[in-house]
């Protein structure tokens, strides 16, 4: 009795111990195998079979979380050529579904391998041959609530040969769910048969809503398959992908349908490709399709080469930011390959993108007929690291109008080259306008820095086909050029649009007209800035050698600085420094002053320095008038909106001179009146001790001069001194006229100043 009872100790003892054991062993497989917080309840062994009332757990993997809940469990073994499960039945099942996207981050521990079915024919056959949910509930994320699904789960198995058929089937309102599967052992291969319906759109949260059909038919002998037929439809609705939600919210599809078809009897191992043709098709604003050849492998990794791809997108209207485009389009051929990594894409020789129209609302910019060509570009992108991104691509971009305000409507085209790596964006290139504009451009925009562009002017050689009148809508319209050369750099700086822009331009060599005037040896440096909206223009050696307006003049020296808005560019103020202009072998000088253009009236004071008679008198048509002297002054000067006036201006010889005045009208007339006779004796040869003039000058042109003479005539009642006050007025406007017209001037001018003559005498 005593050694029964010890033995009955010891069996049960050892029971105990193995049920430990196991219990460990199965929690530690159980935890492996990412299942957590399993808890059940209600065990018991009856009729035969084993029943538990409720089994709850949860399994967490890289792609989510799922929950699940049994009720109503009864596993019925077999004993029959060997041990096996004969029945498995479930009273209810409730699945809850979370993606990776709703869970905090997890760290990847082991890299998903694709399943060996030879490995799994072991497992597999302890499936039990009957296994049934008669009530399945699915619950799901959906677009903010879960989705429910209800239906039910079927499973036969058979071990020799293995052979598992499966059947599904979920509804939740109109949606539903179909699913079939077969596997079975054939002749040392495994033959795999898998069919996923999904007809009506299923809202799922993270993802948008999802239909489709799914069909596939494998072989597997060990690591290789054989693909004997397969199909892949669906189609997104409302996508939520995350890879779409740094796009802006005009340019997201509003659904995305895809279709995959392997190349039906495709051998491959993991060490070949699998062969794929691949169709999206985007709906929305923006449609289009994106067709290519998939070749799928996975050595050493997944990867796949992308041949024969071609892009194509349409939007008949944009609206972003500031941007309004219309009848746009995109096609791009391109080849690429795709890993876990990289993505590395080449574009085609003929990728494009064209725009019947584009409008950049903030800068004033409208585009017709714009086309960017991107041919052989290339792209790599590090996928875990986007801001790593490198692009290398010809840019070609061209337009056939482009409207600005400051810019006369004509065609544009921009060529060079772009190129994007981790250390920021630069680009190198040519800008050209149909007027002959042309600059060579250099950009670079260091990550996290402000950009920088630096456009160097390619020479324009100004002749009758002026560039700069073809490109600027303010270019003076009277303004032009028979030769000359221009030059200049331009620096600009920005983050998110223009903070500076400092640059310098020369000009020389000029010549041309300006108005009813011609103008040769015109010289201007300037120095150009723009900063916060202001403007700034400055030089310290503007020259024009000669200037002729009819009265040979020259040369025109002056120095200065203008500042003004960049809202108002005409309404500025005019530092002037310095200005001087060379008048009859003397000059008029200006003294400094700053003049606002934004007010009506502006006033300056000038000087005259050396002016001689003698040729004034050679350019002024005055029959028998000559003299010698040399005259000073001083006389203030106002511009009243744009009109030259002069008031209390004075005008004086330096030093005692001569005047003559031998004119044979004057004889004519004096031959009849003893004054007059008197007087022209007296102007014979008038030799003056004062000559002194009131000077002034209205808005008709009308010059007056208050002449006051003093001094005598040898000849005249022996030197008898004489005094003289004379008041002469001359119309200036049409006194240049009558000079250019009398003289040898360009045909442009002839006919300027005769259209203006003509306008002068018309009522």
């Amino acid at each position: 009795m005593r050694k029964a009872v010890v033995s009955a100790g010891a069996v049960l003892l050892v029971l105990l111990l193995a049920a430990v054991l196991t219990g460990q062993w199965l929690q530690r497989t159980l935890t492996a195998a990412g299942l957590e917080q399993l808890h059940w309840q209600q065990l018991r062994w009856t009729d035969g079979a084993l029943w538990l009332g409720e089994a709850s757990g949860v399994q967490v993997t890289e792609q989510g979380r799922l929950g699940f809940r049994l009720d109503g469990i009864r596993l019925q073994p077999a004993w029959r050529d060997g041990p096996r499960i004969e029945q498995l039945l479930i009273d209810e099942l409730q699945l809850v579904w979370q993606s990776a996207q709703q869970l905090p981050q997890r760290e990847t521990e082991t890299q998903w391998q694709f399943p060996d079915l030879e490995q799994l024919a072991g497992p597999l056959s302890w499936l039990p041959r009957e296994l049934a949910v008669r009530s399945l509930l699915v619950q799901l994320p959906c677009e903010g609530e879960w989705c429910r699904l209800q239906g039910e789960l079927q499973v036969s198995a058979e071990q020799q040969p293995l052979a598992i058929a499966a059947q599904l089937a979920l509804q939740a309102d109109e949606q539903y769910v179909q699913g079939q599967l077969q596997l079975r052992e054939d002749a040392g291969a495994y033959l795999l048969q898998a069919e996923l319906e999904l007809p009506q759109p299923l809202p799922l949260a993270g993802l948008g809503q999802l239909s489709g059909h799914l069909h596939i038919d494998l072989e597997n002998r060990g690591d290789q398959w054989l693909l004997h037929a397969g199909q892949l439809d669906a189609r997104l609705a409302r996508p939520e992908l995350q890879a779409l939600a740094s796009l802006p919210a005009e340019l997201r599809p509003d659904a995305i349908a895809l279709e995959v078809t392997p190349q039906p009897g495709s051998l491959a191992s993991w060490r070949d490709t699998i062969p794929l043709a691949m169709h999206m098709a985007l709906e929305g604003g923006i449609s289009g399709q994106l067709d290519t050849q998939l070749e799928l492998s996975r050595q050493p990794q997944w990867q796949a080469r992308l041949g024969d791809g071609l892009l194509q997108l349409d939007a008949s209207r944009l609206a972003m930011a500031g941007l309004q485009a219309r009848t746009v389009r995109l096609d791009w051929p391109f080849l690429g390959h795709i890993s876990e990594q990289q993505l590395n894409l080449q574009l085609g020789k003929e990728a494009l993108v064209t725009a019947q129209s584009l409008s950049l609302a903030d800068v004033g910019l409208q585009l017709a007929g714009l086309r960017v060509e991107v041919g052989e570009a290339s792209l790599s992108a590090p996928l875990a690291t986007p801001d790593q991104l490198q692009l290398d691509t010809p840019l070609r971009i061209g337009a056939t109008r482009l409207a600005h305000a400051a810019l006369k409507p004509q065609g544009w085209n921009l060529n060079g080259r772009l190129q994007q790596s981790p250390t920021g964006l630069t680009l190198d290139g040519s800008l050209a306008a149909l007027s002959g504009l042309n600059a060579d451009l250099r950009m670079n925009w260091p990550n996290g820095q402000p950009w920088q562009l630096q456009a160097t002017l390619q020479e324009i050689f100004l002749r009758a086909a002026d560039p700069l009148m073809g490109t600027f809508t303010d270019w003076p319209a009277l303004l032009s050029f028979s030769s000359g050369r221009i030059t200049g750099q331009l620096q600009a700086t920005g983050r998110d649009g223009l903070d500076r822009l400092t640059g310098q331009l020369s000009l020389s060599g000029g010549q041309g007209i300006y108005d009813r005037a011609s103008f040769t040896g015109l010289s201007l440096p300037l120095e150009i800035m723009l900063q916060n909206e202001q403007l700034q223009l400055d030089t310290d050696a503007l020259r024009i050698t000669s200037l002729d307006p009819g009265l040979p003049l020259g040369p025109l020296q002056a120095s200065g600085r203008y500042r003004a808005t960049l809202n108002e560019p005409t309404t500025g103020a005019l530092d002037l420094r310095s200005a001087s202009l060379g008048v009859l072998d003397g000059k008029i000088i200006l003294e400094p002053a700053t003049l606002d253009l934004g007010q009506a009236r502006q006033t300056l004071v000038a000087m005259v320095e050396g002016v001689e008679l003698a040729r004034l008198f050679e350019v002024y048509p005055a029959e028998g008038l000559s003299g010698q002297g040399t005259l000073d002054g001083r006389f203030p000067i106002s511009l009243v909106d744009g009109n030259l006036l002069i008031a209390d201006g004075r005008l004086q010889a330096r030093e005692p001179g001569v005047l003559r005045y031998q004119a044979e009208q004057l004889r004519e007339l004096a031959a009849s009146n003893p004054n007059l006779e008197q007087l022209a004796v007296a102007l014979d040869n008038f030799q003056y001790q004062v000559l002194a003039s009131d000077l002034s000058y209205d808005e008709q042109g009308v010059l007056v001069l208050g002449l006051r003479l003093e001094g005598s005539n040898p000849a005249f009642q022996q030197g008898r001194p004489v005094h003289l006050n004379i008041r002469l007025e001359e119309d200036i406007p049409a006194l240049l006229t009558s000079l250019q017209l009398t003289g040898k001037v360009n045909e442009v001018i002839r006919k300027r100043v005769e259209q203006f003559y003509l306008q002068r005498r018309s009522p």
